[in-house]
């Protein structure tokens, strides 16, 4: 009988102690609903630094903080701070936004693809697929308009960030809900003092902690940024692609994708792509133009993915692409200079990857 006690202490002492390691993730406190469990997080916790990363003053090169000021979408009242941008950061890569805590805003916006997806669509909280395919969450702030997606719905990115939130696709959350899931984390209040100085979470914050965030993310160390820094030259096609890019045709690459961050919120640079089933900006089937930054690793193309591959966008493969189409001759030059834009350096700094490791 005596042996008999002493092994089953032993099995509830080891049992005791796996439960309480660090694979233990979730305890359950309270629920909003029968479906919505609020949950404190006991062991997956961001790793942040002691003090926090740069994202205020991030010394852009001079091409680039030029054309920031005429171009920059930061409204007034929410400019990037280092604080803010932590919290941003741990808020984008935090599962406990969606419904069933298996989804977060990285799940559609992988950092290594540019913050977008290589899906066509993406998966939601419940497996169900997003309507359009994830756009890349680069260069952001220098969309002057300021608005987001791709029928540019959202007149603001601190709208736009809590939309795919409350999506019942997507993460299947009400602002109430979002807002009880997030006070319930250890981590969150030292987070939301120090970007905002009180522990008090609204919706309002998350938003604008996430837009933060999100504006942080410039890509600066392309070829390109290089050359036009005097410290790299282009190839002969390369020189050759950027002409064509800058001059040819009756409108040119560069009106909708205007350098150096190959962006614009011009009405004009919205395009027309056939698709009967999705109507874009205002029922007019024209959608927002993205920048062409890192745009050889955001593929699938256009807001219904239907452009596999640049090569096909150029050469026109996929059907008729009102203005991408380009003359056979071109196309590799094209290429060449397109390739120079790809920055994998900045976009996987340690200060944009996911804290939960």
């Amino acid at each position: 009988m005596k042996k008999n006690m002493i092994a089953v202490l032993t099995i509830v002492s080891i049992v005791f102690q796996y439960c309480s390691g660090k694979d233990a993730v979730t305890t359950n406190t309270s629920t909003t609903n029968n479906t919505i469990p609020v949950t404190t997080n006991t062991a997956r916790t961001p790793t942040l630094p002691s003090t926090p990363y740069s994202y205020a003053n991030q010394g852009l090169p001079s091409h680039i903080a030029q054309v920031l000021a005429a171009q920059d979408n930061t409204p007034a009242d929410n400019p990037v701070t280092d604080h803010g941008a932590t919290l941003g950061r741990v808020l984008f890569y935090d599962v406990q936004l969606s419904k069933t805590n298996t989804i977060s805003c990285s799940s559609c916006h992988q950092p290594a693809l540019s913050f977008s997806d290589s899906a066509v669509k993406s998966k939601g909280f419940a497996g169900g697929l997003t309507n359009r395919h994830s756009m890349p969450l680069v260069n952001l702030r220098f969309y002057k308009s300021g608005k987001m997606f791709w029928d540019e719905r959202a007149a603001t990115l601190e709208q736009q960030v809590l939309m795919p939130v409350q999506d019942m696709t997507e993460m299947g959350l009400t602002l109430d809900e979002l807002q009880q899931k997030v006070a319930a984390q250890s981590y969150y209040p030292a987070l939301f003092q120090n970007a905002f100085g009180s522990t008090q979470v609204t919706s309002e914050r998350i938003a604008k902690a996430l837009a933060q965030f999100l504006r942080s993310i410039v890509t600066t160390q392309a070829k390109y940024d290089l050359v036009k820094q005097g410290q790299a030259q282009f190839t002969p096609d390369e020189a050759a692609g950027e002409n064509l890019f800058l001059n040819a045709g009756n409108i040119t690459c560069a009106a909708c994708h205007t350098p150096p961050m190959f962006i614009t919120s011009s009405p004009a640079a919205a395009f027309g792509l056939p698709d009967a089933t999705d109507q874009g900006i205002n029922g007019t089937r024209a959608f927002k133009s993205s920048s062409l930054r890192n745009v050889a690793n955001t593929a699938p193309y256009f807001h219904n993915g239907s452009v596999r591959s640049l090569q096909n966008m150029l050469a026109g493969t996929n059907g008729a692409i009102p203005q991408h189409t380009v003359a056979p001759r071109d196309v590799q030059r094209l290429l060449a200079f397109m390739q120079t834009l790809t920055d994998g350096t900045s976009i996987l700094q340690e200060k944009y990857s996911n804290p939960f490791k």
